[in-house]
């Protein structure tokens, strides 16, 4: 008898658990250069690459600082970014943001925020881990997360890398293809735009005002670099993706908590039309002496909201009583599995206390709302001058899955 042909090769019915399986992380790979300057916004010159997904940007920053003929006197940085003075490095990106022309929602901006923030933001989500910088005190050995000299006309050569993660983190390997920037959505359309600080925002009397390329002359440079998954054309092609934003409120927060003080203060408008993933505030005072359009803070606290809750037509959703947010930020370091610094709450709806990772599907459906309703964050504050905040909502828009 002739031999049977053997079956053609068929695609399973279900994608999703072999997406894990032949999905894997490409590593960082360059994109473009561009040119640190300072108080000025540097964008890059033409489009990322959009021919396959983008999980992460990389943002990596190489820079000689020279003091001036007096020595700076630093800022307090977040300490949720190390322990030493130069924690106060990732100010010098003073807001980050991502956008493009989408094939389908046509423009949008998908991320936005301070560079700092973005810096907390991951600290807080992933235990044990800081977005890693190193400096060279005056000629010196490149020591990670070593100090920054602060002597007279001394210089600090630093290297920073600031990651940017383009879906929530936290998924599982099956969803963050699911949920990361889907490059082929995006033709040739999809920009980087970095608002650069200056020397205000590293210190509060005699910042630095030299900055040149890392051992001096030239300029300072940030190189952008992506992180994307290796999936095959025909898988990826299969895969109908959500859209993933992370967009920081900077006004309407910070006007509450410097003169808007009482009960159940609205500190933010929350977007409607996405489903909201996590909100992440952030409350201090600001620094001194900044230049015009440089926000820095001063030093981070946790007594000017003391009950911080989510709202929907006034009525609150997550219910605690006064003086409440104590117990919030211990259920938070349980979720995460770190100490929560002063200075931060994070609405997470989609991560859990104990192991395993985030799932989308638990968002908030706040995609189901409409501008009529009175989506916000609200706090019991206590306002005073010169009192700063942020508010980031992170969402997701679309519901993901597979075309056969």
């Amino acid at each position: 008898m002739p031999t049977a042909a053997a079956p053609a090769a068929t695609r399973p019915t279900d994608l999703r658990p072999l997406l894990s399986r032949i999905t894997r992380d490409q590593g960082p790979e360059f994109e473009q250069t561009v040119l640190w300057a300072a108080l000025t916004q540097v964008s890059t010159p033409t489009s990322l690459r959009t021919d396959r997904k983008i999980k992460w940007l990389d943002l990596h920053l190489r820079m000689r600082i020279t003091n001036a003929a007096t020595g700076p006197t630093l800022r307090t940085g977040p300490a949720i970014l190390g322990a030493n003075n130069s924690n106060v490095l990732f100010s010098l990106f003073q807001q980050v943001t991502v956008r493009g022309q989408h094939l389908k929602y046509g423009s949008q901006t998908i991320f936005q925020m301070r560079g700092e923030a973005a810096a907390e933001f991951l600290a807080l989500l992933l235990p044990n881990y800081i977005p890693q910088y190193a400096v060279s005190q005056n000629g010196g050995a490149l020591t990670k997360f070593g100090a920054l000299d602060v002597t007279a006309a001394h210089t600090n050569d630093i290297d920073l890398v600031l990651p940017i993660p383009l879906y929530p983190p936290d998924l599982s390997a099956a969803d963050a293809v699911m949920y990361c920037v889907h490059g082929p959505d995006w033709p040739g359309n999809l920009f980087v735009d970095i608002l650069c600080a200056d020397g205000t925002a590293l210190a509060t009397a005699n910042p630095p005002v030299l900055f040149a390329a890392y051992g001096g002359g030239g300029s300072p440079s940030i190189d952008i670099l992506t992180e994307r998954p290796l999936l095959g054309k025909d898988y990826m092609s299969s895969i109908r993706p959500a859209l993933t934003y992370r967009i920081v409120f900077t006004q309407q927060p910070t006007a509450a908590v410097a003169s808007g003080g009482g009960t159940g203060v609205k500190l933010s408008d929350l977007q409607v039309g996405k489903d909201t993933t996590r909100i992440f505030l952030k409350t201090g005072v600001q620094g001194t002496n900044e230049s015009a359009g440089v926000v820095a803070y001063g030093s981070l606290s946790d007594l000017i909201t003391t009950r911080t809750f989510f709202s929907l037509d006034s009525r609150g959703l997550r219910f605690q009583n006064a003086n409440g947010d104590p117990v919030f930020q211990d259920y938070m370091a349980r979720m995460y599995g770190r100490t929560i610094n002063a200075g931060y709450r994070l609405w997470d709806f989609i991560s859990n206390t104990g192991a395993g990772p985030a799932n989308p599907k638990t968002a908030f459906g706040s995609s189901q709302l409409t501008a009529a309703r009175k989506y916000e964050l609200d706090a019991d504050t206590t306002a005073a001058a010169n009192q700063i905040s942020e508010v980031v909502q992170e969402m997701v828009l679309g519901a993901p899955g597979i075309t056969m």
